[in-house]
C-alpha cells in the first residue's frame, strides 16, 4: 500500500503540475487576447462593446491567475518528492505528501471560480481534479500505509550500516 501510494502521489504531483502549468498558459494567452481587443477598440476597426474597465479587469483577472497557478505549480513539485521520499518510510514525508496535496486543491478550486465569473460554468467539472488529491491524501493515513511506514522504519533501523543499532537487537 506504500509503495502504491507514493508512486500514485509522485504521478499525481507531475499531473497537477503539467495541469497548473497549462492553466497559467491559458490565461497569459487570454490576457493577449484581451490586450488585441483593446487595440481594435482604440483604432475604430472592430465593434467591441466591452468598456475599457470592463477589459482591465478581464487583464487583472487573468494576470492574477496566472500567478496562481504558477505558484500552484511551484508548491506541488515537492509532492513529488515527497511520494518518493515516502517509500522509505519516512514520516515526515508523508506529513508533507499530505501538505502539499492541498495547493493542488486549493488551485483547481481557485480556476473553477475564475472560470466561472468569467462566464464559463460549464467548466465547473473540473473539481473532479480535486478528487486524486483528496483520495491520495486519505490513502496516505489508512492503517495499512501506516503499518508499511513502520515496516520500513524498523527494517531500515534494524540493518544501521549492516549491524544492529545500539539497543535494537531485534528486527
Amino acid at each position: 500500500m506504500l509503495t502504491v501510494t507514493s508512486v500514485l502521489s509522485a504521478i499525481a504531483g507531475l499531473a497537477y503540475v503539467g495541469l497548473f502549468v497549462l492553466m497559467s498558459i491559458s490565461a497569459a494567452a487570454e490576457i493577449e487576447t484581451i490586450e488585441k481587443l483593446v487595440r481594435l477598440k482604440e483604432n475604430g476597426s472592430a465593434n467591441i462593446t466591452n468598456t475599457y474597465e470592463d477589459l482591465a479587469a478581464s487583464v487583472e483577472e487573468n494576470e492574477l491567475a496566472t500567478v496562481v497557478f504558477g505558484v500552484g505549480a511551484a508548491l506541488t513539485i515537492p509532492l513529488v518528492v515527497a511520494g518518493l521520499l515516502a517509500l522509505g518510510g519516512r514520516g515526515w514525508a508523508r506529513v508533507l505528501a499530505t501538505v502539499f496535496m492541498l495547493p493542488a486543491v486549493v488551485v483547481v478550486t481557485f480556476g473553477v471560480i475564475h472560470d466561472i465569473a468569467d462566464g464559463h460554468p460549464e467548466n465547473a467539472f473540473a473539481l473532479v481534479f480535486t478528487v486524486p488529491a483528496l483520495v491520495l491524501t486519505l490513502l496516505w493515513w489508512l492503517p495499512p500505509t501506516s503499518r508499511a511506514m513502520v515496516a520500513k522504519r524498523w527494517r531500515r533501523a534494524a540493518t544501521h550500516q549492516g549491524r544492529p543499532m545500539p539497543g535494537r537487537p531485534y528486527a
